[in-house]
Parts: structure tokens; C-alpha cells; sequence
């Protein structure tokens, strides 16, 4: 199931400044309504800034594992497992999986719907510098 996997980028994209895009612009307007499916409300924006951040901590911690997977057959299981926790934190912002990649795909196509889903994204904590010692 390529959902999942579908599932990963836009969370990375959700959390911080997206790349410019390199296609010709083509106007909003030509997308086709599937992808996107209806203009999400507040609640599902909020919904999904929460999910996205749930899915990006899932495919973080799966990036070590899939790295030192030894086979194939090691990775793909660990892929699949991944999608079924990344499907289940979608569900408990309560979105569907489909829901999650529309409003996704809104957020890489619709400059103002990525402003608010960032808006509500929590703030990511920054690396902290080692500070030197006080006397």
C-alpha cells in the first residue's frame, strides 16, 4: 500500500519552509478536485497539523532501522509497519488516511492552507548549543 509512503513527505513538509517548486506554474484552479478533495475546515487543519507531526516522529525513528535493515524483505516489513502506525496516528487526529494525503497535497499546492496548518504546527524544539560554564 503506497499510502503510507505517501503519508511521509508532507509531514516533513508541514514542519518546515517549503522548497520552492520547480514545475511551470499552472494555476490552482487546473488540480483536480480527487487530490484535494473539499476545502478542509479549522478542525480538520488542526487535526492535521497534530498528525503530521505524529507521522514525522514515526518515520524518524523508522529511518535508523530501515538504514541497518539488512535485506529487502527486513525493510518492507519495516515500511509496512511503519504505515500501520503512521495510519493509526492519522486515525487518532480523527482523519482518515485519505483525508491526511488531501489535505497534504492542499498544503503543497495552496500557499495559504500551509501557512495556517503551520500556524498551528507546535513549535519544534532547537538544538541546544552546549553553554559554556558560569563562574
Amino acid at each position: 500500500m503506497s499510502l503510507g509512503i505517501a503519508m511521509l513527505a508532507p509531514a516533513a513538509l508541514a514542519q518546515t519552509q517549503p522548497a520552492p517548486q520547480q514545475a511551470p506554474p499552472q494555476g490552482n484552479a487546473a488540480a483536480p478536485q480527487t487530490e484535494t478533495g473539499p476545502a478542509p475546515n479549522d478542525t480538520e487543519l488542526k487535526n492535521f497539523a497534530g498528525a503530521a507531526v505524529d507521522v514525522q516522529n514515526i518515520r524518524q525513528s523508522l529511518q535508523p532501522q530501515l538504514a541497518a535493515a539488512q535485506t529487502a524483505d527486513a525493510r518492507t516489513k519495516l515500511q509496512r509497519s511503519g504505515e500501520k502506525k503512521m495510519e493509526a496516528a492519522v486515525e487518532s487526529h480523527q482523519l482518515s488516511p485519505q483525508r491526511y494525503v488531501q489535505i497534504a497535497n492542499l498544503v503543497q499546492t495552496d500557499s495559504s492552507v500551509r501557512a495556517k496548518v503551520q500556524k498551528l504546527m507546535p513549535p519544534q524544539p532547537q538544538p541546544q548549543a552546549p553553554q559554556p560554564p558560569t563562574s
